[in-house]
């Protein structure tokens, strides 16, 4: 339960202060402990930004394969555009997570640059299977027009990507109609042509 919680405050500290800002004294405070007991946990600073990454992978990592056995029965089309949507909802309902996320990308402390690389892979990896496969059952099934899967990967990459950062610029309200812009450009680009 202790680790849990530091895991939690350092997510929180991590997100708005960046490495550099949060303190271990802050997420102890947070957390109700001292200082001392983190080292019970986690040996540095550092090791503990690394586990809060890894449990901010693991946490939405476990959201995409709650997508995939929710949508896994319907049309390719609204399982592709359920899981951008919901992907947006959930950056919606995870603020931490996501501007933790936000933060570790962008500014990622030095220790963590050789690291980051390495991670972003593996969250990709276990990604791209899921996506990988409704884009080849698409394929097969002609409702996707034939063309490289990875290719498919990386633009929708770009547009869970994109989203991510065009919905910090507008309402809530305004970014949803965007999104129904966004999703319909996106099909029409990459459907069978009836």
């Amino acid at each position: 339960m202790t680790a849990n919680a530091i895991l939690g405050a350092a997510c929180s500290q991590f997100a708005e202060k960046g490495f550099e800002g949060a303190s271990l004294a802050g997420i102890a405070r947070a957390v109700g402990i001292k200082k001392q007991s983190i080292a019970t946990y986690f040996a540095k600073k550092e090791d503990l930004f690394l586990a809060a990454f890894h449990e901010m992978a693991r946490h939405y990592y476990e959201f995409l394969e709650r997508l995939y056995t929710e949508f896994r029965d319907m049309p390719v089309e609204i399982r592709l555009r359920e899981i951008v949507y919901k992907n947006y909802y959930y950056r919606l309902e995870q603020p931490v997570l996501t501007a933790f996320y936000k933060m570790a990308v962008q500014f990622p402390p030095p220790f963590f640059r050789d690291v980051l690389e390495e991670q972003i892979a593996l969250m990709e990896q276990q990604s791209a299977g899921l996506y990988r496969s409704i884009f080849e059952e698409g394929m097969r099934a002609g409702v996707i027009r034939q063309q490289q899967a990875d290719s498919l990967l990386s633009a929708y990459y770009c547009l869970l990507d994109g989203i991510a950062m065009q919905m910090f610029f507008y309402s809530q309200e305004k970014f949803e109609e965007r999104l129904g812009d966004i999703w319909g450009i996106f099909w029409a680009g990459i459907k069978q042509p009836e």
